[in-house]
């Protein structure tokens, strides 16, 4: 220190005294500069604190326990609805009727669209009106044949008749019900393909119906999660669209194909939907746990690396006094700002938090 103010001395002086100044007035600055000296040493006495007269170190500690510990990754995910259909009717037919419109709200079984069916009525009121009389003739052949009155031929063309009409009726108005489209599940009518007087057909979407209550989230996770993933896990589920909106539920089922491509596997969580606010094809983040254990951890900003590895410093007693020791560690996961720990430290050592860059190996430390 007092080299430093020597030449800080000669450095002031020197550079400010001028040729033609007299010596009284080199004295005053002489004296002036000595005053910024002292200032300027105490600056420095101050950034020196830490260390004291006998080069030992202050220092602050924490003694190490074991905790429970999770360590969490975010997958990506798109909502599904899982009841979401495109509506088309299993016939083809002119749309003579739409009962419901995009928005409503409809229930299962209900009614939603009616196809023309006069064509299919005028063929059920004919095969009616030749069943009644076959119906009739094949009664009279029945009385006459048990009574073995007639031939049997006759019996049996009649009640094969009546039989066959029968049959032929039943179809009619299986079609006939195919006429009215109904809604298959409970839900939302979001979009209407056709209109009045259009043809529908098989294939051909007419409506499309989702039922925003029920849903799901898929994610492809990489395959190295594969071993920590299973049903049943606990999740949370996020959306960035409605921060704050989190879900807590379960791992509904994980694939058991990994994709050749990408190398993920397909991680399926369910969910309710209670206010409708979640859409269909929405993005959501998975919280999935890929950790769990009961360790040691530390600030993971106390941790250094050198070239043997990472360590840290730990308070050691020694005699009557404490010295840092240096430790090297064996690391795992960051989880917040902790760092585990797997190997090197044990609960009850005193890792060092605070000073831990001012101290060195068997250096003396001061516990505050």
């Amino acid at each position: 220190m007092k080299k430093i103010s020597i030449l800080i001395i000669i450095t002031l002086f020197f550079g400010a005294c001028a040729k033609n100044e007299t010596p009284e007035t080199i004295q005053s600055k002489i004296a002036d500069y000595k005053e910024k000296i002292v200032e300027l040493q105490k600056q420095l006495d101050t950034m020196q604190t830490g260390i004291s007269k006998n080069n030992s170190v202050n220092v602050r500690v924490i003694e190490l326990k074991k905790k429970p510990l999770t360590h969490y990754f975010n997958a990506t995910a798109y909502v599904q609805a899982k009841e979401q259909a495109n509506i088309s009717p299993e016939m083809n037919g002119e749309i003579k009727h739409i009962y419901v419109k995009e928005g409503q709200v409809v229930k299962q079984g209900q009614i939603l669209i009616r196809l023309n069916a006069a064509v299919l009525q005028s063929s059920i009121e004919e095969v009616k009106t030749g069943l009644d009389l076959a119906t009739t003739i094949y009664n009279k052949q029945k009385k006459l044949w048990d009574k073995k009155i007639g031939k049997e031929l006759d019996y049996l063309e009649a009640k094969n008749r009546k039989e066959s009409l029968n049959d032929k009726l039943k179809t009619l108005n299986t079609q006939l019900g195919l006429t009215i489209i109904k809604a298959p599940f409970s839900g939302i009518i979001d979009e209407i393909y056709l209109k009045e007087g259009e043809l529908a057909a098989p294939g051909r979407p007419v409506i499309n119906l989702v039922n925003l209550h029920r849903m799901e989230a898929d994610a492809d996770v990489s395959e190295k999660y594969l071993p920590d993933i299973h049903s049943g896990d606990s999740v949370l589920l996020s959306f960035p669209a409605y921060p704050g909106a989190d879900i807590l539920t379960k791992v509904a089922r994980t694939g058991n194909v990994i994709n050749s491509i990408n190398r993920t596997f397909k991680v399926q969580v369910d969910f309710n939907n209670t206010k409708n606010e979640i859409k269909p094809n929405m993005i959501a983040q998975i919280r999935l746990a890929d950790y769990k254990g009961n360790d040691i951890s530390v600030p993971s900003i106390i941790v250094k690396k050198d070239t043997k590895g990472d360590y840290v410093f730990i308070a050691r007693k020694k005699n009557n006094n404490y010295v840092a020791e240096k430790v090297y560690v064996k690391t795992s996961f960051i989880i917040g700002d902790k760092l585990i720990i797997k190997k090197g430290l044990e609960e009850g050592d005193s890792v060092i938090v605070e000073g831990y860059n001012l101290v060195s190996n068997n250096q003396e430390v001061t516990i505050k």
